[in-house]
């Protein structure tokens, strides 16, 4: 394993889009799955899933459940540190203004990007991102930092998704 994940991160450094992401385990499709994160640092995954009422409407308080799959334990599911929750994967909601079903959201790490949360029928929810200019549905983000330090370096985060109104699939490498 340890030497996959050597791999893994040499590779990293020469390749883009879907090449490398392509070897890592992905999180099930699920009814609730709206998007997730995978890191160079190994492939244990950040998962962002809708979070449904008993009637199939986002819960208003935490539309949004964030949780971790590890992958090189017994691929199961974890919740998110307080350290981890504050600083880097966790999120920020705040309810539309304009629309009852929909949700402005913010990773933390990057409030600077932000996320729309829709909800299109009961225990159906879209999660939308500018992706290279286009309105696109967020399938997953890919995260190469230099973990060397005491707080990992980002080098680039990789957005993949599908222009919401083709279809195709959009990408954008964003370089820090």
């Amino acid at each position: 394993m340890k030497f996959l994940l050597i791999t893994i991160t040499y590779l990293s450094l020469f390749t883009s889009n879907d090449k490398l992401t392509n070897l890592y385990p992905r999180p099930a499709n699920t009814e609730e799955r709206l998007f997730f994160i995978q890191r160079n640092m190994n492939m244990n995954t950040i998962v962002y899933d809708a979070n449904f009422d008993e009637n199939g409407n986002l819960n208003e308080e935490n539309p949004i459940r964030v949780y971790w799959i590890r992958f090189e334990e017994e691929g199961q599911e974890m919740e998110l540190r307080y350290l981890e929750k504050t600083l880097a994967y966790g999120i920020e909601c705040s309810k539309s203004n304009t629309d009852k079903n929909q949700y402005k959201i913010k990773i933390v790490a990057d409030k600077s990007r932000e996320l729309t949360l829709k909800q299109v029928a009961p225990y159906k929810a879209l999660i939308y991102l500018n992706i290279n200019s286009k309105i696109s549905l967020l399938d997953y983000m890919y995260i190469d930092a230099d973990n060397s330090g005491f707080w990992p370096d980002l080098k680039f985060i990789e957005l993949h998704g599908k222009d919401s109104s083709t279809g195709k699939k959009t990408y954008e490498k964003v370089l820090y």
